[in-house]
């Protein structure tokens, strides 16, 4: 009897197991809802240079990287399960297995070296130091990367989601075909992109069965749109307006970490009449006339914290502090601007020479409606000093862009962002004289040698923290012995939703953001 007592508590047992674990079931299954979301971003950047459908600027998790890159800007396998440098600028990488691409196809090896010797741009490849041919396959689920060059920040570069693996099902169909959590179903340019739930992904099913991502550039039409309940979720809000929506009846403010950064750069070799900042003094005294915590504060409702690097503080770790930067203090750069020779004219504005201390500011990158209102803002700081700024706003970042290549400006706001977890990425990106964006921006803002030296050790070392160091030490470099660039604030990511839209989290870096955890609450 008492064995018996024994075999029934057993089956009691392993029926209450069964029974949880039926109901745990149930309850994921539950979470997978038909209903679609609808997600209220900004301008169609789509169809503009170096853009890429469904990836960039706006990434709706349709193809993956190799390498995840988390909230706190470290690497997580994703694609590839790890890798490790071989010697002789080679790195290997071992890839999942068991994957399959939306149309069927496997993820493989062959995917990889087509997405990096074919599908990637040539930014990109300038990034990992590739050529033609530098994916060599060892078998269907490893790769050898050879750089042209040492370049121990490869996986860090990796985790650009820019360089997610794609395929093409045949060269005149234009769409993007990946192993993500969502598949591509259509794209109306200026309008909308729809994606639907991957049935078939490899790892966590998507929580919705389809997201809608619509146009719309006007801050105030989105807002009303989220307010009036015709869409579920808003991105690239205006920090004056967070504080409205805190106060909005059935809408939540989801706030993510710092990663994007606003910042001047201040054009140090241009032709008249924009070769004043040519005098290192004008543009120092640019760093000490503005007035950062006024504009985080009152402008942005503390949604931003003062920041004296481009970069990330996560990825600097505890070597941020190697940068100076700049505090609010008009009467240095008055003093600044006296040394120069510039002295104040009858208007206030400083003359030397008979010629006006008057400046073209070009807001545009992303857009010129991202960035507003500091613009006029700071050409009221700057006028306090003496410094007159003509406003040139420009629509998106092509216009930006030609602009920029053909000099026509002094001082370039810019609102950017760290994509991968490469700490010399920003630098070389936007200063190296030989970096990615050689034709515009380096030229215009190259801070000199003994920059690109430190950038090259960073890039080399197979250490990543010293990589920090040597990349702080460049960043010192730049904003406080040269002052090419003068960082203004460090952005959290801000998105607005209803109440009843749980699992999103803004990644620090926006187009890091996963939508696949997004569901709707009953």
């Amino acid at each position: 009897m008492k064995y018996l007592r024994q075999i029934v508590s057993f089956l009691v047992i392993i029926m209450l197991f069964a029974g949880s674990a039926g109901c745990g079931r149930q309850q994921r299954e539950g979470q997978l809802s038909k209903k679609e979301l609808v997600v209220g971003v900004g301008s169609d950047g789509y169809s503009q240079r170096n853009s890429k459908l469904g990836i960039y600027p706006l990434n709706a998790n349709i193809c993956e990287p190799l390498i995840r890159l988390t909230p706190e800007y470290q690497l997580e396998p994703l694609l590839a399960t790890k890798w490790e440098y071989k010697g002789n600028n080679t790195w290997r990488f071992y890839l999942r297995k068991g994957i399959k691409f939306h149309n069927g196809k496997d993820f493989n090896a062959s995917a990889v070296k087509y997405t990096l010797e074919k599908g990637i741009l040539s930014s990109e490849k300038s990034m990992l130091k590739i050529k033609e041919d530098a994916v060599k396959i060892i078998d269907d689920y490893t790769v050898d990367i050879v750089t042209t060059e040492p370049n121990m920040r490869v996986p860090e570069i990796l985790a650009l989601p820019t360089i997610a693996i794609c395929i093409k099902e045949n060269e005149d169909i234009q769409k993007p075909i990946g192993t993500g959590p969502f598949r591509f179903v259509r794209y109306e340019q200026d309008k909308e992109l729809v994606v639907e739930r991957n049935p078939n992904y490899w790892g966590e099913p998507a929580k919705v069965n389809k997201i809608v991502f619509k146009f719309i550039p006007d801050h105030n039409s989105r807002l009303l749109a989220l307010q009036a309940g015709e869409i579920d979720v808003i991105t690239e809000i205006p920090r004056e307006m967070i504080g409205q929506l805190k106060t909005t009846q059935g809408i939540q403010v989801l706030r993510g970490k710092t990663g994007a950064y606003v910042a001047l750069y201040l054009m140090v070799n241009g032709k008249q009449p924009y070769d004043i900042l040519q005098d290192k003094r004008i543009r120092q005294a640019i760093g000490w006339a503005i007035d950062r915590e006024a504009i985080i504060q009152k402008v942005w409702e503390d949604n931003a914290v003062s920041s004296q690097t481009i970069i990330p503080p996560d990825i600097l770790r505890e070597f941020k502090g190697l940068v100076n930067g700049f505090t609010y203090n008009p009467e240095r750069a008055k003093n600044l601007l006296e040394q120069a020779g510039w002295k104040p004219g009858p208007d206030g504005v400083r003359i030397k020479d008979g010629r006006r201390l008057e400046l073209t500011l070009v807001s545009g990158f992303p857009s010129a409606s991202v960035l507003k209102p500091l613009p006029e803002i700071l050409q009221q700081q700057l006028k306090g000093v003496g410094i007159a700024v003509k406003v040139v706003e420009v629509a998106d970042r092509g216009l930006y862009s030609d602009k920029l290549k053909k000099g026509e400006g002094d001082l370039w706001l810019e609102r950017g962002s760290q994509n991968d977890g490469d700490p010399t990425f920003l630098p070389q990106l936007l200063f190296y004289s030989r970096g990615y964006y050689e034709e515009n921006y380096n030229k215009a803002f190259w801070p000199g040698e003994k920059f690109d030296r430190l950038l090259e050790e960073a890039r080399n070392t197979p250490d990543i923290r010293e990589s920090a160091r040597l990349t702080a030490e460049a960043m010192h470099v730049l904003i406080d012995e040269e002052t090419t660039a003068v960082p203004l604030a460090s952005l959290y990511t801000i998105y607005a939703a209803k109440k009843k839209i749980k699992g999103l989290t803004p990644h620090p870096s926006g187009i890091n953001t996963r939508w696949d955890g997004v569901y709707i609450e009953e």
